[in-house]
């Protein structure tokens, strides 16, 4: 069978595409990286739970859960950005292994109160500190490696075809070659992120100590992310590959700029700037986003260019959302506000 006959016909969006791209590629970026600081920063108070660094352990541990919820929120907009230009391939993917992506929600829910749990029992848990935060921090890869699957088994349609000798919805994408890095890219820059979030906590703190410990683990993380990125680009087949290598000059150039960006969190994370090195790694992040969507479209090109997907010009529901999204902003921020005087007086 032809894996195009599976391909749902397309249906017009209201507004032009790559409006709805371009905000895929932004949202996407801030929920990534709120995503990377609560998991890397999870992972840095695990690291620190006991010895000399369990103050920062502490630190961490009343940030965590608004930093989830401030995740979980924040990727809400790209999911449906991605299910406005991509629906037909996002929807397939989350068939397919169905039952491992509703398990996500239910998984959730405790990695969520885990952290609570180690919030507001921190002084009394004493030894059971790492267990808990462990068990929260599996949840939360296993969640992180379910979005994976997913993301991947959208660009293959090749695969869907496994349907139809297992439809049960329990379909992983664990023969294809570029799951592993890919993931693994994005396991390992969560650990850098959660460093430069542990650094930015310590500056807010005047905790030098912090700030330090923060670095380290945004250098050591970055120095072993280009290893595991350059093993993702190697593993992508090779027609993909070479779009990156030349092919295609926008997403040669967007690959380029991540590098270069690599090496400039590593440039001021060495010589201990903070701000630059912070700078440093949300434009990276940015790129990374905008290189990540590039491969999704190189994937998806034999079958399908978003290009193609016509317009109603309906542009008053976007120009409501985009009102809504500035109230909902203003909003966050002075609560965000609010808060940081609250912790400030407690």
């Amino acid at each position: 069978m032809n894996p195009a006959s599976l391909i749902p016909a397309v249906t017009p969006i209201p507004v032009h595409w790559a409006i709805i791209d371009v905000l895929l590629v932004l949202t996407f970026t801030v929920h990534i990286l709120l995503m990377n600081a609560v998991f890397g920063g999870g992972v840095i108070a695990l690291v620190n739970s006991v010895g000399a660094g369990e103050p920062v352990a502490r630190s961490l541990s009343r940030k965590l859960p608004t930093v989830l919820a401030l995740t979980i929120n924040f990727g809400v907009a790209p999911l449906l950005f991605l299910q406005t230009n991509y629906g037909v391939f996002d929807y397939a993917g989350s068939v397919l292994m169905g039952g491992w992506w509703l398990a996500v929600i239910p998984l959730l829910l405790p990695a969520y109160y885990g952290l609570y749990v180690y919030d507001f029992r921190y002084s009394d848990m004493r030894g059971g500190r790492p267990a808990i935060l462990t068990l929260a921090l599996a949840f939360m890869f296993f969640i992180a490696f379910m979005f994976s699957n997913n993301m991947t088994i959208m660009l293959r349609p090749e695969v869907w075809l496994e349907y139809f000798t297992n439809n049960h919805g329990i379909v992983l994408n664990l023969g294809d070659p570029a799951l592993y890095p890919r993931f693994l890219h994005f396991m390992t820059g969560a650990l850098a992120v959660g460093g430069m979030f542990v650094a930015l906590l310590g500056r807010w703190h005047k905790q030098e100590h912090y700030v330090k410990t923060g670095l380290r683990w945004v250098v050591r993380a970055t120095v072993f992310n280009i290893l595991l990125g350059l093993w993702f680009l190697m593993s992508l087949p090779r027609e993909i590959m070479l779009q990156f290598m030349g092919g295609s000059p926008w997403a040669t150039l967007s690959l380029a700029v991540s590098i270069c960006g690599a090496g400039a969190i590593l440039h001021f994370g060495i010589k201990g700037a903070l701000i630059p090195s912070t700078l440093a790694s949300v434009f990276t992040v940015l790129f990374m986003a905008v290189t990540r969507h590039f491969v999704r479209m190189f994937y998806l090109s034999p079958y399908f260019s978003v290009s193609d997907v016509p317009s109603t010009g309906q542009y008053s529901p976007m120009l409501m959302f985009i009102a809504s999204l500035c109230v909902v902003l203003a909003l966050a921020a002075w609560m965000i506000k609010l808060y940081v005087k609250a912790e400030g007086r407690s």
